[in-house]
């Protein structure tokens, strides 16, 4: 077994909760995400001069200022739209790493799931996972070690470890 997909699979269950707190981050980023208005970008460009000697009177707007807000307007929206979509790239990068590893776990022996799902989902420590499962603790680093394994050679089966 490759060293390499044992290390990669380590890494994914030693992150799983924080990339689960990444999804749900991202998921509220997406349902409300930070925008600049159009009015907003256009009130600042326009009045935005002030009094700086250039002869205009406060509050006075010029053609050019309008045309460089209407023109910024649609910028705004891509730059919006952008935001949006890189979100939207990242969660779904984020759910397929988590939703392949929930299922793999589903595939291993009762014994070795549960050991992985308290242990690395949950985020329970070996002693309360030892007490969880009804054995001693070195029995469980035993279940951890063949379940990681048993991982390993999933992902290496399906080529799904970069």
């Amino acid at each position: 077994m490759n060293q390499d997909i044992k290390t990669y699979v380590v890494n994914l269950l030693e992150t799983c909760q924080e990339r689960k707190q990444k999804i749900a981050l991202l998921h509220y980023e997406l349902k409300h995400p930070a925008q600049i208005s159009e009015i907003e970008m256009i009130n600042a460009m326009a009045l935005g001069h002030g009094n700086s000697g250039s002869g205009h009177t406060d509050g006075h707007v010029s053609d050019k200022t309008l045309y460089i807000a209407l023109n910024y307007q649609n910028r705004v929206e891509k730059l919006n739209t952008d935001t949006r979509e890189e979100i939207a790239i990242q969660l779904v990068e984020l759910e397929q790493a988590q939703k392949r590893l929930e299922y793999y776990t589903t595939l291993l022996e009762k014994r070795q799931a549960m050991v992985v799902r308290i242990a690395y989902f949950e985020g329970l420590p070996w002693d309360e996972v030892a007490r969880e499962v009804g054995v001693a603790v070195r029995t469980v680093h035993k279940i951890k070690i063949r379940a990681l394994e048993q991982l390993a050679g999933m992902y290496q089966f399906t080529g799904q470890h970069s």
